[in-house]
């Protein structure tokens, strides 16, 4: 799975919105930035690696939704 800048992620239990803002190359893997709104709330960051983040999508932890391209 190729997760990129802009796609949306959906954690159903905590009903957290998530947007990922940056992926960078590290030592020990891909690292993923994502932009968590929690509402009612102030939005707050997180950085996760890559491999944990697609496990997550796959188990149904997170509703992956990719970016929709306006072209």
């Amino acid at each position: 799975m190729k997760l990129q800048i802009g796609d949306v992620l959906f954690e159903p239990l905590s009903e957290n919105i998530g947007e990922i803002i940056n992926i960078f190359d590290h030592p020990d893997g891909k690292i993923v930035n994502i932009r968590w709104k929690v509402q009612d709330h102030l939005s707050h960051d997180t950085e996760l690696f890559h491999k944990k983040v697609v496990r997550s999508i796959k188990k149904g932890d997170y509703e992956y939704t990719p970016k929709m391209d306006p072209s």
